[in-house]
């Protein structure tokens, strides 16, 4: 008897001790874990982030690692079409190893970009 006390002390002190692990729902609404979050991505920067078009050049600022051209993507996701740089992001995230992402992309947007100049030009004739 005393045999099976000191086996349940030994395995009870042998348990690691768990910690308490976040509730789902508390897990789901942390935003502090977010990789999305702006404030952990860009600190001081993507504090005052308020409309649709600052979240999407936000989001292709980040998808392309590029922190020093943010506002030019802001100012993109004002200003161009939506399709043009969507297809230009799909374009850029088919090359995962290329070397400088912001630079395939800006070339990607400014030739569909043409491509829609030119076929504008076409139809007008």
């Amino acid at each position: 008897m005393d045999s099976v006390k000191d086996i349940l002390s030994q395995l009870k002190t042998q348990t690691p001790q768990v910690k308490k692990k976040k509730s789902s729902q508390q897990e789901l609404f942390d935003v502090n874990q977010l990789a999305t979050n702006p404030k952990k991505i860009f600190g001081d920067r993507g504090k005052y982030v308020s409309t649709e078009h600052q979240r999407y050049g936000l989001r292709l600022a980040g998808k392309l690692d590029d922190k020093k051209r943010l506002t030019m993507y802001i100012k993109w996701a004002k200003t161009k079409p939506r399709a043009i740089l969507e297809s230009a992001l799909s374009f850029v995230s088919d090359y995962p190893n290329a070397e400088s992402k912001s630079k395939l992309f800006m070339w990607k947007v400014k030739q569909l970009e043409d491509e829609r100049e030119g076929k504008k030009q076409k139809d007008t004739k």
